[in-house]
Protein backbone atom coordinates (compact mmCIF):
# COMPACT_ATOMS: atom_id res chain seq x y z
CA UNK A 1 0.00 0.00 0.00
CA UNK A 2 2.85 2.40 0.80
CA UNK A 3 4.28 1.64 -2.60
CA UNK A 4 1.02 2.62 -4.22
CA UNK A 5 0.97 6.06 -2.62
CA UNK A 6 4.56 6.78 -3.60
CA UNK A 7 3.74 6.36 -7.27
CA UNK A 8 0.47 8.28 -7.28
CA UNK A 9 0.26 11.82 -8.60
CA UNK A 10 -0.80 13.13 -5.22
CA UNK A 11 2.58 12.59 -3.60
CA UNK A 12 4.66 13.97 -6.48
CA UNK A 13 6.19 17.34 -5.71
CA UNK A 14 5.05 20.30 -7.74
CA UNK A 15 7.60 21.93 -10.01
CA UNK A 16 9.31 24.92 -8.44
CA UNK A 17 7.79 28.31 -9.27
CA UNK A 18 11.02 30.12 -10.00
CA UNK A 19 13.67 29.21 -12.49
CA UNK A 20 16.82 27.80 -10.76
CA UNK A 21 18.97 30.33 -12.64
CA UNK A 22 16.85 33.17 -11.25
CA UNK A 23 17.21 31.82 -7.72
CA UNK A 24 20.99 31.45 -8.13
CA UNK A 25 21.21 35.02 -9.47
CA UNK A 26 19.25 36.28 -6.44
CA UNK A 27 21.58 34.56 -3.97
CA UNK A 28 24.60 36.09 -5.75
CA UNK A 29 23.14 39.62 -5.65
CA UNK A 30 23.83 42.17 -2.89
CA UNK A 31 20.13 42.05 -1.93
CA UNK A 32 20.28 38.34 -0.94
CA UNK A 33 19.61 39.18 2.73
CA UNK A 34 16.14 40.51 1.90
CA UNK A 35 13.05 38.49 1.18
CA UNK A 36 12.62 38.84 -2.60
CA UNK A 37 8.82 38.88 -2.45
CA UNK A 38 8.74 41.63 0.17
CA UNK A 39 11.24 43.63 -1.89
CA UNK A 40 9.01 43.31 -4.97
CA UNK A 41 6.04 44.57 -2.93
CA UNK A 42 8.13 47.57 -1.80
CA UNK A 43 9.12 48.31 -5.41
CA UNK A 44 5.47 48.05 -6.49
CA UNK A 45 4.41 50.47 -3.73
CA UNK A 46 7.14 52.92 -4.80
CA UNK A 47 5.96 52.70 -8.42
CA UNK A 48 2.35 53.32 -7.41
CA UNK A 49 3.44 56.25 -5.21
CA UNK A 50 5.38 57.80 -8.11
CA UNK A 51 2.41 57.43 -10.45
CA UNK A 52 0.15 59.02 -7.81
CA UNK A 53 2.60 61.88 -7.33
CA UNK A 54 2.79 62.48 -11.05
CA UNK A 55 -0.95 62.64 -11.56
CA UNK A 56 -1.80 64.34 -8.28
CA UNK A 57 0.75 67.13 -8.51
CA UNK A 58 2.26 67.50 -11.97
CA UNK A 59 -0.94 67.06 -13.97
CA UNK A 60 -2.93 69.07 -11.42
CA UNK A 61 -0.39 71.92 -11.64
CA UNK A 62 -0.62 71.94 -15.43
CA UNK A 63 -4.42 72.06 -15.28
CA UNK A 64 -4.29 74.86 -12.70
CA UNK A 65 -1.95 76.93 -14.88
CA UNK A 66 -4.25 76.40 -17.86
CA UNK A 67 -7.25 77.47 -15.76
CA UNK A 68 -5.40 80.57 -14.58
CA UNK A 69 -4.67 81.49 -18.20
CA UNK A 70 -8.33 81.08 -19.07
CA UNK A 71 -9.34 83.09 -16.01
CA UNK A 72 -6.91 85.89 -16.87
CA UNK A 73 -8.29 86.05 -20.42
CA UNK A 74 -11.82 86.05 -19.04
CA UNK A 75 -10.87 88.84 -16.64
CA UNK A 76 -9.38 90.87 -19.50
CA UNK A 77 -12.57 90.32 -21.52
CA UNK A 78 -14.73 91.50 -18.61
CA UNK A 79 -12.51 94.57 -18.19
CA UNK A 80 -12.96 95.47 -21.84
CA UNK A 81 -16.74 95.08 -21.57
CA UNK A 82 -16.77 97.34 -18.53
CA UNK A 83 -14.61 99.90 -20.32
CA UNK A 84 -16.91 99.86 -23.35
CA UNK A 85 -19.97 100.43 -21.14
CA UNK A 86 -18.22 103.25 -19.27
CA UNK A 87 -17.21 104.95 -22.52
CA UNK A 88 -20.74 104.72 -23.93
CA UNK A 89 -22.13 106.16 -20.70
CA UNK A 90 -19.52 108.95 -20.78
CA UNK A 91 -20.52 109.80 -24.37
CA UNK A 92 -24.20 109.97 -23.39
CA UNK A 93 -23.27 112.15 -20.42
CA UNK A 94 -21.23 114.47 -22.68
CA UNK A 95 -24.15 114.83 -25.08
CA UNK A 96 -26.49 115.67 -22.22
CA UNK A 97 -23.99 118.21 -20.85
CA UNK A 98 -23.62 119.78 -24.30
CA UNK A 99 -27.39 119.95 -24.82
CA UNK A 100 -27.76 121.56 -21.40
CA UNK A 101 -25.26 124.21 -22.53
CA UNK A 102 -22.69 123.52 -19.82
CA UNK A 103 -19.80 123.07 -22.30
CA UNK A 104 -19.10 124.73 -25.63
CA UNK A 105 -19.09 122.94 -28.99
CA UNK A 106 -15.28 122.88 -29.40
CA UNK A 107 -14.73 121.21 -26.03
CA UNK A 108 -17.61 118.80 -26.71
CA UNK A 109 -16.14 117.77 -30.09
CA UNK A 110 -12.71 117.32 -28.56
CA UNK A 111 -13.97 115.11 -25.71
CA UNK A 112 -16.44 113.12 -27.83
CA UNK A 113 -13.75 112.39 -30.45
CA UNK A 114 -11.35 111.20 -27.73
CA UNK A 115 -14.08 108.91 -26.37
CA UNK A 116 -14.86 107.60 -29.86
CA UNK A 117 -11.19 106.87 -30.52
CA UNK A 118 -10.83 105.05 -27.23
CA UNK A 119 -14.08 103.15 -27.89
CA UNK A 120 -12.75 102.01 -31.27
CA UNK A 121 -9.60 100.64 -29.58
CA UNK A 122 -11.69 98.80 -26.98
CA UNK A 123 -13.98 97.34 -29.64
CA UNK A 124 -10.97 96.12 -31.65
CA UNK A 125 -9.61 94.43 -28.54
CA UNK A 126 -13.02 92.86 -27.90
CA UNK A 127 -13.14 91.66 -31.50
CA UNK A 128 -9.92 89.71 -30.93
CA UNK A 129 -11.70 87.75 -28.18
CA UNK A 130 -14.78 87.02 -30.27
CA UNK A 131 -13.01 85.92 -33.45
Amino acid sequence: MFLLLAQSTITNTAPSFHNPGLIRMWYESPLRDFNPHVLMVIFAVLLIAWIYYYFAFVVKKARLEEQMLIDSEEGRFQQLLTKRTALLNKMVELEETFEAGKIDELEFEKKINACKQHLIEVKLDLKQFTD
